[in-house]
């Protein structure tokens, strides 16, 4: 078999959430930015997301991370961060599983891990620290982006039924939804998730302008933030801790595996406003696989002419494969396909 195109690929999850990161066949990703990175592989190898991502290779919850040169002169590394729509600004699973492999590859040493280190991304800069136990990696822990709320309690409807949603950004857009709101009792109803999502990204992207304000080039909603309250409030070790179940309907109809990264900084940013999270007091959200991360609030600002939040995010990841792939000239599907 002829062969035209190579591709190396370091397999990941972060709490079930896959991550492939494209270590091999992509040359260099030219931009003084990390916003600018991503344009410039948009308009470059655009082809090759969908190859790795898609099917066969893939599967439509798939995502992709590359990592770059950095763009700030205190940064390590950059990220940029890719799903079935397109590239995102952020992705909280990615940056856990992204230092997780490096560390764990001997690409990233221990003593700067576990001292913190700065990432680029494209929606900013954030600082990143490994948890070690022994030479393994045990959790990763960042500091997110200034996370703050852009709309609160928006009016859509959802077949027939009326919700108010908060609109808030975690380093996307989010819109972040009780699910008691919307009379089912089980949050992990896939379909329904999927469906709900697609709907209130519509309606809210057809009824309210959302763009940053001041990185302008992120607008609209990325995703839907779906949110129930634990059984529990609380637990007898830490009786401060909020507890929640949670999805997140993202790019499309991507269903995170994760608890999610920028919808729960989004979430983070509604409780503070409305006064049910404070400063360094934990949130510990439960994914659809049972897996769970730890956020808490580092701090607050007022930026853009918001008060935003610095959200803490912690969580596990792990290698599953180092993986090749190839692309033969003769392949039908170059970029493969995606069923819903």
């Amino acid at each position: 078999m002829e062969t035209t195109k190579w591709y190396a690929a370091l397999d990941t999850h972060s709490c079930g959430q896959p991550l492939r990161i494209i270590t091999g066949g992509v040359p260099q990703i030219n931009g003084s930015s990390q916003h600018a990175k991503s344009l410039f592989f948009k308009r470059h190898f655009d082809s090759v997301r969908k190859l790795l991502l898609a099917e066969p290779r893939g599967h439509r919850e798939m995502t992709g991370a590359i990592v770059t040169a950095p763009t700030t002169a205190e940064a390590s590394f950059g990220l940029l961060f890719l799903n079935q729509e397109g590239l995102s600004a952020i992705s909280g699973h990615g940056i856990i599983a992204a230092v997780a492999a490096w560390a764990s590859t001997g690409q990233l040493s221990a003593s700067d891990a576990a001292n913190g280190v700065l990432i680029d991304c494209p929606a900013g800069t954030v600082k990143a620290f490994a948890d070690f136990d022994g030479h393994e990696v045990r959790s990763v822990s960042f500091l997110n982006v200034p996370s703050f709320v852009y709309a609160e309690q928006f009016a859509v409807k959802v077949q027939g039924m009326e919700v108010r949603v908060d609109v808030a950004f975690g380093g996307e857009f989010y819109a972040v939804v009780d699910m008691s709101a919307l009379g089912d009792g089980d949050v992990f109803n896939l379909p329904k998730l999927r469906e709900w999502g697609r709907l209130i990204r519509e309606e809210i992207e057809r009824r309210l302008e959302v763009k940053h304000p001041h990185l302008d080039w992120i607008s609209g909603i990325h995703g839907v933030f779906f949110y129930q309250r634990g059984d529990a409030s609380c637990d007898d070790r830490n009786p401060n801790r909020l507890t929640y179940r949670c999805t997140a309907a993202f790019a499309g109809e991507q269903l995170d595996r994760s608890p999610g990264g920028a919808g729960t900084c989004a979430h983070m940013a509604v409780l503070h406003s409305c006064g049910s999270l404070k400063p360094g007091q934990q949130i510990v959200y439960e994914g659809i696989t049972g897996a769970r991360i730890v956020g808490s609030i580092e701090g607050e600002k007022d930026i853009y002419g918001y008060r935003a939040v610095i959200p803490r995010l912690t969580g596990t990841a792990h290698i599953l494969g180092f993986m090749n792939f190839l692309l033969d000239p003769s392949d039908s599907l170059p970029e493969g396909f995606v069923l819903y």
